[in-house]
């Protein structure tokens, strides 16, 4: 095992760090996105994965101690669409990251000796695994306009308030704080 801080290990970690970092606020602009859109539960999940993100970057961040370091990688840029797009273009990120970048640097960590941050990209991965999954079915629903509706009768939470509603769909409105149907999601979350 070689010094660390010059192995490709510690770029690909810095690389991840980075990524990581980008991936939290690109998730930010997509929740605000969301929220204008009218999805709120779909806003709110765009923010639960950015603080997920955010604890993935302070990961990598703690395997240094000091010093500045200098790296390049290609990362995606400028483009805030709308909400289906933008689920489908996070779900795309997150696989090409489980799929390709992080599993090729576990294997290089492997390679170089640096079982723990070998470790960490593999648990890391399916955290990201995770939110790809999500990020499609999500967009599968609106797709399907299935976002506040089911076949069978469901139970609703207004997360406005915590109103409760039963029924195939959510109300266009909630009758207790009076917030559009974007503030419901299924109880449960059973997307």
């Amino acid at each position: 095992m070689g010094k660390f801080t010059e192995s490709r290990t510690a770029r690909n970690i810095l690389i991840s760090f980075s990524a990581e970092s980008q991936a939290r606020t690109r998730y930010n602009f997509f929740a605000r996105r969301a929220e204008e859109d009218g999805y709120i539960q779909i806003a709110r999940i765009f923010d639960d994965t950015a603080r997920e993100e955010y604890e993935h970057a302070h990961r990598f961040f703690k395997f240094f101690n000091g010093g500045e370091y200098e790296t390049t990688w290609s990362f995606p840029a400028g483009v805030t669409l709308d909400t289906r797009a933008n689920l489908l273009s996070a779900a795309e990120l997150e696989r090409y990251v489980h799929e390709e970048m992080y599993k090729g640097f576990a294997k290089i960590a492997r390679e170089e000796g640096f079982i723990r941050a070998a470790d960490t990209f593999d648990a890391i991965s399916v955290a990201e695994q995770h939110h790809e999954q999500l990020y499609r079915e999500l967009a599968a629903n609106i797709d399907a306009a299935r976002v506040f509706v089911r076949e069978e009768p469901q139970l609703w939470k207004c997360l406005g308030c915590g109103y409760i509603h039963q029924g195939v769909e959510a109300p266009d409105k909630c009758p207790a704080c009076v917030r559009p149907q974007g503030y419901f999601e299924l109880l449960g979350k059973n997307w």
